[in-house]
């Protein structure tokens, strides 16, 4: 049986002004930045893919009263080529938190992804949001890694006509 060699531990940035980070899966650790925008990214990924985090409450905040102030943020997040948006809750929590109707934020949602090339994604609870927000940047790290290498962004090389 040969073991398992040894994977040195994922490092996820984040921002200093982020007041109450998500928990991550075992393999990753974190190092606070100072980021220009959003909350989480990687060394190898802070010019190109960013990670926006917010609590159901703060999410709705930004949808509704704040809208004026989360749109200065989505403009800022338009200079990365991969942006997104993990609330820590699910859809219907966030309407049940004060009575807002669900088409009233499916339509916001369909906004920002139209408008702002920002999905929003809905990660059920905070252990659920680090694990995603982990997750998208394992994977953008790897997609950046094989179109530097000439290959897709599953890491397929194209076939050569010989």
């Amino acid at each position: 049986m040969t073991a398992k060699k040894d994977v040195p531990p994922f490092e996820v940035w984040i921002d200093s002004r982020e007041q109450r980070p998500c928990p991550f899966p075992d393999g990753v650790v974190t190092r606070r930045v100072t980021m220009d925008a959003a909350d989480y990214t990687t060394e190898k990924l802070q010019a190109v893919s960013v990670v926006e985090r917010k609590s159901g409450d703060d999410f709705l905040g930004s949808i509704t009263h704040d809208r004026e102030r989360f749109e200065d943020e989505l403009r800022r997040l338009q200079g990365y080529r991969w942006r997104c948006c993990v609330v820590e809750d699910d859809l219907l929590n966030v309407a049940r938190i004060r009575n807002v109707h669900i088409h009233a934020i499916l339509g916001t949602l369909a906004t920002m992804y139209a408008r702002w090339d920002c999905p929003v994604l809905f990660a059920g609870n905070p252990h659920g949001a680090g694990r995603l927000i982990a997750g998208i940047l394992i994977r953008h790290e790897r997609r950046l890694a094989a179109e530097a290498e000439g290959a897709d962004a599953d890491g397929v090389l194209p076939s050569v006509a010989v």
